[in-house]
Formats: structure tokens, sequence, C-alpha cells
């Protein structure tokens, strides 16, 4: 088990293109480091589901680079304030933020062995303006001055709930930017509406993001797929 916990670098950039993740040559040594580090954790904590690193990137940590090319095709603000609530392990946010470096990201995790996993991860990595918030999300939303542009969401909580959750705390022109298991549904609750979606291949399986907005403005440009067609346990949220 133990060979499960090193990564060789050239077999990661090999899997990573293999399994059609974009991971540039820059963010090849943090990505090392991160996934070392989580199988580490993982034999003591059972943070995550997937036990080698492999699986960690094929099935978790792919996200994270395809979450990075859509979020550029959103029309965020320039340095938008981004937060991902029930963060668990860094998935998406850790591998996302080596790639996507724009504006402030907070990770929001009430479990205490999660977050103190992100707060080490952190110190190690040194992610640009990447902070982790230990405790509920009730109470990151407390001590928020300013409402969101983005809110990430993955596996946090069913999509009805964290849609009356959020809308009081992001932007009326802000994105809900939701990792689900399924397309995004047909209709959805006033005022909200769908802006952008993308399907894409993880470990085989198909996953989709779905980007919402609370305000009424034009309408959505849903219905975009790339990098293929229509995702497991620590996997994206289920419709």
């Amino acid at each position: 088990m133990q060979e499960q916990r090193t990564v060789d670098r050239k077999d990661l950039a090999a899997l990573a293109a293999a399994s059609g993740i974009d991971v540039p040559p820059e963010a090849l040594e943090p990505l090392a480091v991160y996934l070392e580090m989580l199988c580490q954790w993982n034999a003591a904590m059972n943070l995550v589901g997937a036990r080698s690193w492999r699986d960690i990137l094929t099935r978790l940590a792919a996200d994270s680079f395809h979450l990075a090319s859509f979020l550029e095709e959103l029309p965020l603000p320039e340095q938008p304030l981004t937060w991902d609530l029930g963060s668990g392990a860094g998935l998406p946010g850790v591998p996302l933020r080596m790639v996507w470096t724009r504006g402030e990201y907070y990770m929001v995790e009430a479990r205490e062995k999660r977050a103190l996993f992100l707060s080490s991860a952190l110190a190690r990595l040194r992610l640009p303006s990447t902070h982790v918030f230990r405790g509920s999300v009730e109470h990151f939303f407390q001590g928020q001055y300013y409402p969101a542009d983005c809110i990430v969401s993955r596996a946090f909580m069913p999509w009805p709930e964290l849609l009356e959750l959020t809308r009081p705390r992001l932007r009326p022109e802000g994105a809900l930017v939701i990792l689900a298991l399924t397309p995004a549904p047909d209709r959805l609750p006033a005022p909200w509406r769908l802006t952008a979606t993308r399907s894409y291949v993880a470990a085989g399986s198909g996953r989709w993001f779905w980007a919402l907005s609370p305000s009424g403005g034009a309408k959505a440009s849903a219905g975009r797929s790339a990098r293929g067609g229509p995702a497991g346990d620590d996997g994206p949220c289920p419709a």
C-alpha cells in the first residue's frame, strides 16, 4: 500500500493526460504533494473513500480541473469572492486553486478532522488567497459583510435546500455552481435561473456543472457541453 501513497510525478502527468485532465506543468508538483498528504491522512482519518492517489485523481480531483475552465466562462468579476461550502478534504477547492487563482476563496468545513487537514494542506501548498473556515456554514455567514460573487457546492446538501440557504448570501448577478450527478432540472424555483451548464466524463461516468443565478436577467445559455457527454462516493451532489 505504501507505493500507492507516493506519487511518481511522471506517472501523475501520464495518468492525467490519459484521463483527459488538463493539469498544467506548474500544477503537477503541488498536486502530487496534495495527493500524497491526502493518502497519508486518509489512512488514519478516512477523509475520502478512494484509497490510492490514482483513484483520488481520476474519481475526485479530476472535477477540479474541469471546474477551473467552467468558472473561466462565467461572467464573474475579475477578482471574485468565492465560498466553497462543505469543503471536506479540499475537493474541489484545493486542486482548483492550483490553476484558478482569481479573487479570494474560502473553504468552509464544519468537521474538525477535515478542517484540520485543509489547514495543514494550505500551510504546505501556500495557495494564493485561499482560506479555511472551521465551523458551520451558518457561523461563516454571520461573519461575512459582503455577499459572495460565486458559491461552489459539492455534495453539501440537496439542491432545493441549497438554493434557499444561499440566495440571501449571493449577489443577484452572482453564480451558484453545483457539481452534480445529473443534468440540471427543467424548472427552478423563482427567481433562480440556469445560466450555464457543462457535462463531462470522469472515471468513466457522466458528471455535470450547473451555474445558477438568483437574478431574473437574460435567458440561460444552458445546454453547452464540453469534453464528452452525459459520477461515486465522495462525488458531486446528487440531484
